[in-house]
């Protein structure tokens, strides 16, 4: 299930936007002045997809609309100076409703958050899988609230109080996903506060760089890879019988030394890169001709287990050597994962590659292996840290991927690299509204 349009009213308190991603293109780029909410559109997106929606709660809007391809509806409204109902009193609180429609415009699911299901859970600290400092209880729709009550479960309790229609609700957006890729792509800082320490006080951790995690993940997607490949080839050999005894296509001694060729250079790619282990190819028999042409079948029914990976590595691989990294080669194995190699001075750790260098490797790795197919794609400044020609090519693997994937990409950006002549993709926040705001 992919979006086609999003409609925001009182962004802010200011701004109105009309969204429409279904372009022909399937990519809208947003641009705009900073403070006009290009990433908070990204991050409502990515929050619908994750399933955050308390992040909602953290936004100041009138009301929101999400119109997927199946022509439903979700719409989220945000009443201020809410009084409640009946024992339900609040002071000027918040409420926040949430509405299914199906195609016909019918409600089939909703709840609603607001200040006083908040104040009663928090008062239960039972109903939370961690408890929640009452220093941090004042601001229910801050940012530091919303950060801290996200690992407490503080949404799944909302949901428990209010009861099956929230769970239906979640149902709907189960086959609604989207990747985000943010601004900041190449280092991350955690946050900590022990608890012998003083309270309500945050401690950073030193930065780490996400490409040497990115490092470990591959090399584990590997493992992963070549741990299958044996499962599905000894299921492979168990069939050698029936497909020797089955075929009808039986090689000479010329057609079987062209496939056994061809077979071999199979066989040491992948063994270059730790996915097999290399073996020797039977020679020519012509007594056995017809066993031998199973037998060669057999081990590229084998390999052909690794078809999806190996596009995929050729892929990146080719997307990278297409930047001109200065004197650097990327290798791929299993062992290693993915590295670069540089001229004349052996290997270079990952985080050593420029800050330009680890923003396209991150951006390139997710794009190939992480983005599902038939998902949404939203990246944040896919420009930062790059050089200005870095900035077009990168606009066109975007594409290239996209098409691949069968995706719908959204893109926050300030650079004219970026946008180049796809103006009729582009939705520019401020004209959208005026400069005025109006």
């Amino acid at each position: 299930m992919k979006l086609k349009s999003m409609k925001i009213e009182g962004l802010f308190n200011t701004f109105n936007y009309d969204l429409h991603f279904d372009t022909p293109e399937r990519y809208l780029i947003l641009t705009g002045i900073n403070g006009y909410g290009k990433t908070t559109i990204l991050n409502m997106i990515s929050s619908l997809a994750e399933k955050d929606l308390f992040y909602f709660y953290t936004i100041p809007f009138t009301s929101l609309s999400f119109v997927f391809e199946n022509e439903n509806t979700l719409l989220i409204t945000s009443e201020k100076n809410y009084t409640g109902v009946g024992d339900q009193h609040i002071d000027g609180g918040k409420r926040l409703s949430f509405s299914w429609k199906n195609a016909k415009a019918q409600e089939t699911a909703s709840f609603v958050i607001d200040d006083w299901i908040i104040k009663k859970i928090l008062e239960n600290p039972m109903l939370l899988r961690r408890v929640i400092d009452r220093g941090q209880r004042d601001n229910y729709e801050s940012k530091a609230f919303y950060q801290r009550t996200k690992d407490a479960g503080l949404l799944e309790a909302i949901m428990n109080v209010t009861g099956k229609n929230a769970d239906q609700l979640m149902m709907q957006l189960d086959s609604f996903h989207a990747t985000y890729l943010q601004a900041e792509r190449t280092v991350e800082c955690r946050y900590l506060r022990p608890k012998d320490m003083v309270p309500n006080l945050e401690y950073r951790e030193p930065k780490w760089y996400i490409i040497d995690h990115l490092e470990t993940e591959f090399k584990s997607l590997l493992h992963d890879e070549y741990m299958n490949y044996v499962e599905n080839a000894q299921h492979v050999d168990t069939k050698f019988i029936d497909k020797a005894i089955s075929t009808d296509v039986v090689y000479d001694n010329e057609q079987y030394d062209i496939a056994a060729e061809k077979l071999r250079a199979r066989m040491v790619n992948l063994e270059r890169m730790g996915l097999i282990p290399l073996s020797d190819i039977k020679p020519f028999d012509a007594a056995n001709a017809k066993m031998l042409t199973a037998y060669l079948m057999t081990q590229n029914e084998k390999l052909d287990y690794y078809n999806p990976l190996l596009d995929k590595i050729t892929l990146f691989k080719s997307l990278i050597a297409e930047r001109g990294f200065i004197n650097k080669e990327m290798l791929v194995t299993q062992k290693d994962g993915f590295r670069f190699r540089v001229e004349g001075n052996g290997f270079i750790s990952l985080d050593s590659l420029s800050s330009g260098e680890q923003n396209e490797v991150v951006m390139l790795y997710t794009l190939v292996f992480k983005v599902q197919n038939d998902t949404m794609l939203l990246i944040d400044e896919p420009e930062n840290s790059l050089h200005v020609l870095w900035q077009k090519r990168i606009m066109k693997s975007i594409e290239l991927i996209a098409n691949i994937k069968n995706l719908l990409v959204v893109i926050a950006t300030h650079s004219p690299q970026i946008i180049g002549s796809r103006w009729e993709n582009t939705y520019d926040l401020t004209e959208a509204i005026g400069e005025d705001g109006e």
